[in-house]
């Protein structure tokens, strides 16, 4: 299960996207998950990658880097109270508002997709996407994805 750590952070307000990488990433670092170079994975890969995505009215960002750079498999998750902008991940040209912020941490290249291809399903469901914006707590959280079989 990816969320088994659950990092989280609800309703939080950060000034630019280099803030919340910092934040997440402080996060999943002190649990152990990521090697000390993730950050600046993360950093350059959205330079290049973009992870913005609209679905519906809801922005979401998905930041990930190379597995090489990850201990164990998590994903560190954080809704947003004022959005932070993202560039769109099919038009780098294309800025997104973006509200809820799946980061991804996977040890192997294979999971990325996987997790990728679930979460992209998840981000379709507007009620779980109505309940993350909601969410408050971490019980809360796995509960969510757990009714939709997301681990």
């Amino acid at each position: 299960m990816y969320f088994d750590k659950k990092l989280c952070m609800f309703n939080q307000t950060f000034e630019n996207k280099d803030e919340l990488f910092e934040a997440m990433f402080k996060k999943l670092h002190e649990a152990g998950v990521v090697k000390d170079d993730y950050l600046q994975g993360i950093e350059e890969r959205e330079k290049d990658y973009p992870t913005g995505l609209m679905v519906g009215n809801t922005g979401f960002a998905i930041p990930h880097t190379d597995s090489n750079k990850v201990n164990y498999s998590q994903i560190c998750f954080a809704s947003l109270k004022k959005s932070v902008y993202f560039a769109n991940m099919v038009d780098k040209n294309d800025i997104i508002k973006v509200e809820l912020v799946f980061m991804l941490a996977m040890s192997k290249p294979h999971e990325q997709v996987e997790t990728l291809q679930n979460l992209v399903e998840l981000f379709q469901d507007e009620e779980a996407i109505e309940e993350l914006k909601k969410c408050q707590s971490e019980d809360a959280f796995i509960e969510i994805l757990n009714k939709r079989n997301i681990k």
